[in-house]
């Protein structure tokens, strides 16, 4: 399966989840995200270490140890579908519109989010950490 991670699932992981964590590692999947995944999460470091009782050199570590695990893509890659994904979007979080573009480039099985912004477009599946588990199980 070929899965858009968003920016809260690898910081889920980055605070300690062990489904996330478990999920990303087992190599049973292909994962991928935009290149802006990085930029964002990186916004939210300070609270993150914070949160996740980490310093900063072992939030840097614990980042590049998931990153390994997901195909960072270029905005080369989908930006081509850029612009019909924050069409789709409508008025949500246009900074999503990259996850959903980076989704339709690589014919994604769906997006792996926990937030609800996705669920306005029908074009591309969405799985939250739980539904992604209950999959699994079926």
């Amino acid at each position: 399966m070929n899965i858009v991670c968003d920016a809260n699932i690898i910081i889920a992981a980055l605070l300690g989840s062990r489904a996330t964590l478990t999920i990303i590692t087992s190599q049973n999947h292909s994962f991928y995200a935009p290149r802006k995944i990085v930029d964002e999460i990186m916004k939210h470091r300070h609270l993150i270490c914070e949160r996740g009782g980490q310093s900063p050199p072992e939030f840097d570590e614990n980042l590049d140890a998931l990153l390994v695990f997901i195909n960072v893509l270029e905005y080369g890659k989908y930006k081509e579908f850029v612009e019909k994904s924050t069409v789709l979007l409508e008025s949500r979080d246009k900074k999503d519109a990259d996850y959903l573009a980076c989704a339709f480039s690589i014919n994604a099985d769906f997006i792996w989010t926990n937030d609800e912004d996705f669920s306005v477009q029908k074009l591309i599946r969405t799985r939250t950490t739980q539904q992604f588990i209950d999959q699994q199980k079926m």
